[in-house]
């Protein structure tokens, strides 16, 4: 019997030394008291301060877990209280049009596309509006509520929608990049981004040295200016364009931005617009080390030929038509990027010039070689001295002692008869009154065409240069944004 009760006791033992091992092990957790769920502001988590000692790992963690829940669930209860007979397809006011104040920050502008005349930007929309029906009660400590789970899918919503757009759309990456928050007063503030391709009707006239306006229409598609009208956001200009400082553009930079309304008339009442109009400057930098200073050396080039010989045929010809074909290139190298239009463009009348002075340079040798080679008609000698009256004829018995002399008769004596009977030879380049030679003329003039073209050429060209660069170039400078204030 005693053999079994200290067994007992042992084991019993044993046990109760397991338990309160096992019990010292265990982790203390963080005891949270609710009160009663029916009421919001008796239910809040009540901590044991002993237990967060205890455990300083974990209990900040679950601690701010609780309490995000309950802020969460909190707002989801204002919100749908607020939302309790709310009707989306009612405007916030049936008395008086909503303003709508609408902003912009541009991310990225880009492919400025001069032949459809079109320019691609990326930003955020930014509107708000007061909405008196979501105004938020008297004492209730919140700032600002941000509304998600697609609740603007449930809240009047202005429909807004670009006018000039010809292909946009949102970005869901890697959420849908859309907010929508409520201030206590009732005001609501939407962003959402945008990347959008917009028409922007160019003139081209100054290309490419031109200023370019391009418009950005913003215009309500349903509701007339009786029910909401469109304002920059806090009607200020700069705060309703903001432009990130990074952006940069390949071609342009924004000189300048404007506001404008641009309240459209149809037949079925006033529709409100708002434009956001940017003023883009064309950077001429690339044109000129592409175009203008290739064109420029290239005109200088088919001048050349006129220092070399006018016999050189072969070497005057081949810079004649090389300068001709490079310069045709060129311009239509130019020219590709850009629309048909009817009128002359800046670039055009350069390039046309500069094709006009190689072109005349290869005429100028035409012409040179056709004057060496001028054959120039003499002019008739001055009339010489008759000769002395011919004798009688001699009887053919005495012929020969007459023509030939008599074997007695001096040598010097027949060459004396011999001179009577025949004209006196004097070379023509001698002889009064006769002119050069045609090939030693015909020479001359055409050295002096080419010193004459070495002179006008390069002046005209340089007095060109300056009568197009303070047409074209000059005003861009100084010409004014065409900012027109809201």
């Amino acid at each position: 019997m005693s053999k079994m009760t200290l067994k007992l006791f042992f084991l019993a033992v044993l046990l109760l030394f397991f338990v309160l091992r096992c019990h010292g092990n265990r982790p203390e957790r963080m005891t949270l008291i609710s009160g009663n769920d029916d009421d919001d502001d008796e239910d809040i988590p009540e901590i044991d301060m002993a237990t967060v000692d205890s455990d300083k790992e974990h209990t900040p963690s679950r601690l701010k877990r609780q309490v995000t829940y309950r802020k969460d669930k909190s707002v989801s209860d204002v919100v749908q209280k607020l939302l309790t007979d709310y009707n989306k397809e009612e405007p916030p006011s049936l008395l008086k049009p909503t303003e709508v104040q609408i902003g912009i920050y541009v991310i990225s502008f880009y492919s400025i596309n001069e032949q459809t005349m079109d320019y691609s930007v990326s930003m955020y929309l930014r509107q708000t509006w007061n909405d008196t029906r979501l105004r938020l009660e008297a004492g209730q400590d919140i700032t600002e509520l941000r509304l998600g789970d697609n609740k603007w899918n449930e809240i009047w919503i202005p429909d807004t929608f670009l006018r000039n757009e010809k292909a946009a759309n949102f970005h869901l990456v890697t959420v849908e990049n859309r907010m929508l928050k409520l201030k206590p007063s009732g005001l609501l503030w939407y962003v959402t981004k945008i990347t959008a391709t917009l028409a922007c009707p160019m003139n081209l006239e100054k290309f490419p040295m031109d200023t370019q306006e391009c418009p950005m229409l913003f215009e309500s598609f349903g509701y007339t200016y009786d029910t909401m009208f469109f304002r920059p956001l806090e009607r200020n200009i700069t705060k309703s364009i903001d432009i990130a400082q990074d952006l940069q553009l390949p071609q342009f930079f924004i000189k300048n931005f404007s506001v404008i309304n641009c309240d459209q008339n149809y037949t079925t009442g006033t529709y409100p617009c708002l434009e956001f109009r940017f003023i883009l400057k064309r950077d001429i930098g690339y044109f000129l080390i592409q175009v203008y200073v290739p064109s420029i050396l290239i005109v200088i080039l088919s001048w050349v030929s006129f220092w070399i010989n006018v016999d050189a045929s072969p070497a005057r010809v081949s810079i004649g038509l090389l300068t001709v074909l490079t310069t045709t290139t060129m311009s239509s190298g130019a020219r590709s990027t850009l629309p048909r239009v009817s009128y002359i463009k800046a670039i055009d009348v350069w390039m046309i010039i500069c094709l006009l002075f190689v072109f005349l340079s290869l005429i100028e040798y035409a012409v040179v070689n056709v004057t060496a080679r001028r054959t120039v008609r003499p002019q008739p000698p001055a009339p010489l001295p008759k000769p002395p009256r011919r004798l009688p004829p001699i009887p053919l018995a005495h012929a020969r002692d007459t023509e030939f002399g008599t074997p007695l008769q001096p040598m010097g004596q027949r060459k004396h008869n011999k001179a009577l009977n025949c004209f006196k030879m004097v070379p023509l380049s001698n002889a009064p009154g006769i002119p050069k030679p045609p090939e030693q003329d015909g020479k001359y003039q055409a050295r002096q065409l080419d010193k004459f073209a070495r002179k006008v050429f390069p002046v005209a060209f340089l007095i060109f240069n300056i009568i197009y660069w303070s047409f074209y170039f000059l005003p861009s400078l100084f010409e004014s944004s065409h900012s027109l204030p809201y």
